[in-house]
């Protein structure tokens, strides 16, 4: 295989680096995440809603702080999914919390007016329903927004899958509950899928806190070496023909040395002419094709996976199930499955 199709196979799929789950006080100054303090004010939303529905005036005096908070559903829903597709620059933007909450004071204002027919309860009730309608539809299209030809495959999946979900309970909550004819079972509906968005949501924070966000990085405007396809074609025929792949330590001084070339020329050719993010992205890249073509190769069947781990480059089976798994979107011990049976 020539350098143009070695780099094009190189291109084709680039997995997510090995990470390791962070706690909130792994975090810099302990700061929980936007995804875990948006989930919980979804999660008492979600809650409140559905005692609203369910019980409504028996909760006394009490009710109508429980229809307020449940009220304001769809703007922590639309936060909560922010922070999940969103980088953490975006998320620290002040607008939408400010949105949010003058959804929370409109539906308190409504709730505690005595005359729902005033032109000032009027125009407060259209302009909430606007508000309301307008995070449901950001919410619903937000995750469509990081999709492009180079975004993983499971993330694209991800993306896709929550989209289609969220799409369908509004759908069904919003536009066929309203209009359903009156019967017994009617008051359940919304309730069933404000529970079913909790379910969701809460599947959605638990796979993003495992495969988190890769970080935007600015456009390099550093001017390519002049041998810089020349360098390129000699990064590929060392990584791949020469196996250096196969070293767990690999860095890009260890290369860089090899070629006789200053480190950031080196790195410069990753990012440039190879596309990757990063040297250690490519040669994660390269070792996990390495592995697929084995799990596939007959001739390698009586190797545990283990064993194919080590030699392609990974010093352990964690960190090699991860990155398969994040390329693939399946485990190398179902990958090997697949492929003896077809």
């Amino acid at each position: 295989m020539d350098y143009p199709q070695k780099r094009q196979a190189l291109s084709e799929e680039q997995p997510r680096m090995p990470f390791q789950i962070q706690t909130a006080m792994d975090r810099p100054g302990g700061r929980w995440p936007e995804t875990y303090l948006y989930g919980g004010l979804f999660t008492a939303a979600i809650m409140a809603f559905c005692l609203a529905q369910w019980l409504g005036p028996r909760l006394g005096p009490a009710s109508d702080l429980v229809a307020i908070v449940g009220d304001a559903t769809c703007g922590w829903s639309w936060l909560l999914v922010r922070a999940l597709f969103q980088q953490r620059r975006a998320q620290r933007a002040r607008w939408p919390l400010v949105l949010v909450l003058t959804l929370v004071a409109i539906g308190a204002l409504l709730r505690a007016s005595e005359d729902a027919t005033t032109p000032l309860s009027r125009i407060a009730e259209n302009l909430g329903g606007l508000i309301s309608s307008a995070m449901l539809l950001m919410a619903t299209l937000e995750p469509l927004k990081g999709l492009s030809a180079r975004t993983l495959r499971v993330e694209r999946r991800f993306r896709l899958a929550f989209t289609g979900g969220y799409a369908a309970l509004l759908t069904v909550s919003v536009l066929w509950a309203n209009g359903a004819p009156a019967a017994s079972w009617s008051p359940l509906i919304k309730p069933i899928c404000a529970l079913a968005a909790l379910v969701g949501m809460g599947i959605a924070i638990a796979y993003r806190q495992r495969h988190p966000l890769e970080p935007v990085r600015p456009a390099r405007q550093t001017p390519l070496p002049a041998n810089a396809e020349d360098l390129a074609q000699a990064i590929v025929r060392s990584v791949i023909d020469e196996g250096l792949y196969a070293q767990p330590d690999l860095r890009v001084a260890d290369l860089a040395r090899r070629l006789g070339e200053p480190d950031y020329k080196v790195t410069q050719c990753v990012t440039g002419p190879l596309g990757f993010r990063n040297f250690n992205q490519m040669v994660n890249q390269v070792r996990i094709e390495e592995a697929k073509r084995r799990l596939a190769d007959p001739a390698f069947d009586h190797l545990p996976i283990l064993t194919l781990a080590y030699d392609c480059g990974f010093g352990s089976i964690g960190p090699f199930n991860r990155a398969f798994k994040a390329q693939t979107g399946t485990t190398p011990q179902a990958f090997r499955k697949i492929r003896r049976s077809t």
